[in-house]
């Protein structure tokens, strides 16, 4: 990941879909304000797990994101 996208959260959910929505809706554009890396489908084959990880340019979207979501 560049160097711009400074802040990192990965999280453990099935409502990846609406965090993007509210992302979309509370922080900006996608790729130009936050990114998000997708589940991976091997992981959720081999262990069930649904992580997405999260990417934000400005500290304090990071800190609202956590917030919101943690």
């Amino acid at each position: 990941m560049s160097p711009e996208w400074k802040y990192k959260i990965t999280l453990e959910t099935f409502d990846w879909y609406e965090i993007q929505c509210w992302c979309e809706a509370n922080i900006g554009e996608f790729d130009k304000d936050w990114y998000k890396l997708g589940i991976d489908p091997v992981e959720y084959v081999v262990d069930g797990r649904t992580r997405t990880t999260w990417y934000f340019k400005q500290k304090n979207d990071a800190v609202m994101f956590k917030l919101r979501w943690s």
